[in-house]
C-alpha cells in the first residue's frame, strides 16, 4: 500500500512575524531554525530529535508567516487568518497516491506540490529540505489538516536544530476542542486510517491528537485558553527535565501555570498555542 498516513508530523502555527516568533521560542529555551521562504510564505521551525526519520517521519512546530497572499498556494491565504495553531500536518508515504485515494473518498483537495526551503547556516553553507505537499480545501474537517511527503527528513534532526536548552525532545500530544469529539474523531478514523481509543487519535508514529469539549479541556488543564472557537489549543512537549524547562521560562519573564496535567505555558505567551511540559526521556 503506497498511500499510508504515517504520523501527525508537525503543527502549523500562524504568526505575524516568523523571525520574531522564533526569537520568542528561543527565550523559552528552544532552538529555532533559520528563517526560510516558500512562495508567499516564510517560516521558522522548532525541530525535535525523538522521531523516526528513517520511516519518513519528522516532529516539529512550524511558525508560519503569510507574506504575500497573491503568491501563496491556495487555500493558505484563507487558512492563515487567525493567529495561533491552524493545522496539523501529516507525513505520508506517497503524496500523489494519497491525493488520489482521498479524492476517491470525496475529499476536495488540490494536486501534490513539490516545494523546498533553504536554510542558510552560520558557517555560510546552505541546506535545502524538500518535500511534496497537498492541501485540502478548508471546511471539510473538524480540525484542519494537510499532509506532506518528506524527501529529506534527516535534515530536520541535525544536532544544531534539536539540542534545545530546555531539553525538549518531542511533541507527544496535540490538544484540540470540538463540541462533539466523538463525531469529530470519526473523520480522522475514516480519512487518516487512524485508531481512536475514545480519548486519543493515533497513527503508527508521532503525537496523538486528543479531542475534547472546551469545558472538559479547561477542567483538565486550567488556563489552557479553551473557551475560544473550536480548533487546536496546545501541545504536550516532552522534555528531559520539566523543572529545568520551567526555570528557563520563568527566568525569561514567562508565567508558567501549574495544572493537574503538568506545567503549562499559556497560549497568549506562546504564539497562541499552549505548551504543556511532560517529563521523560523514553522514546
Amino acid at each position: 500500500m503506497t498511500d499510508r498516513m504515517l504520523a501527525l508530523d508537525h503543527v502549523m502555527v500562524h504568526v505575524p512575524d516568523a523571525e520574531a516568533a522564533g526569537a520568542l521560542f528561543e527565550r523559552l529555551g528552544f532552538v529555532a531554525t533559520p528563517k526560510s521562504g516558500m512562495p508567499g510564505l516564510s517560516n521558522r521551525l522548532l525541530c525535535f530529535p525523538r522521531t523516526d526519520t528513517g520511516a519518513g517521519v519528522c516532529n516539529y512546530v512550524e511558525l508560519m508567516q503569510l507574506e504575500d497572499p497573491l503568491r501563496a498556494p491556495p487555500p493558505m491565504p484563507q487558512l492563515l487568518v487567525a493567529m495561533g495553531a491552524v493545522s496539523t500536518v501529516l507525513s505520508v508515504t506517497d503524496a500523489a497516491a494519497m491525493v488520489d485515494r482521498l479524492r476517491g473518498q470525496g475529499l476536495r483537495l488540490g494536486p501534490a506540490l513539490d516545494l523546498a526551503r533553504d536554510w542558510h547556516l552560520p558557517d555560510g553553507t546552505t541546506i535545502t529540505p524538500s518535500f511534496r505537499v497537498a492541501i485540502p480545501e478548508i471546511g471539510q474537517a473538524p480540525v484542519y489538516w494537510n499532509f506532506c511527503q518528506h524527501k529529506t527528513p534527516e535534515l530536520y534532526v541535525r544536532p544544531e536544530f534539536t539540542a534545545h536548552a530546555n531539553g525538549a525532545l518531542a511533541i507527544t500530544r496535540v490538544w484540540a476542542t470540538d463540541p462533539d469529539p466523538e463525531a469529530a474523531a470519526r473523520h480522522y478514523v475514516d480519512y487518516w486510517g487512524a485508531d481512536w481509543d475514545g480519548s486519543d487519535i493515533r497513527l503508527g508514529h508521532g503525537p496523538a491528537l486528543r479531542l475534547l469539549t472546551p469545558e472538559v479541556l479547561e477542567a483538565a488543564l486550567p488556563g489552557s485558553d479553551s473557551s475560544a472557537a473550536p480548533g487546536i489549543k496546545g501541545m504536550t512537549i516532552r522534555v528531559a527535565q520539566a523543572q529545568r524547562a520551567v526555570a528557563i521560562a520563568r527566568a525569561a519573564g514567562f508565567t508558567p501555570v501549574e495544572t493537574p496535567g503538568g506545567t503549562l505555558i499559556p497560549a497568549p505567551q506562546a504564539a497562541g498555542c499552549f505548551l504543556l511540559y511532560s517529563e521523560g526521556t523514553d522514546a
